[in-house]
């Protein structure tokens, strides 16, 4: 039995597939993020505060990086469609 995809599901499931895209690969560059930036040097580069907190300064990840880019890019397009 031959299942039919009428024309308006077609873009709701083109959405569903580009969202789980876009969602495997955050997840991918997450996952690859600390492989440059291991947890010694984090403790290395590390302030601390009266021995309670402590503060490190890193490079960012790749995933911040795709995050902000996609983030500006939206912004973008956003303001030109309703501005």
């Amino acid at each position: 039995m031959q299942i039919e995809v009428s024309q308006a599901e077609l873009g709701s499931q083109m959405l569903v597939y580009v969202l789980l895209l876009a969602l495997g690969i955050a997840v991918y560059f997450g996952l690859k993020s600390g492989d440059k930036y291991s947890a010694e040097d984090t403790q290395r580069d590390a302030v601390g505060f009266a021995g309670v907190i402590s503060e490190a300064e890193g490079p960012l990840t790749t995933f911040l990086i795709i995050a902000f880019i996609i983030l500006i890019v939206w912004a973008v397009v956003y303001l030109a469609l309703y501005l």
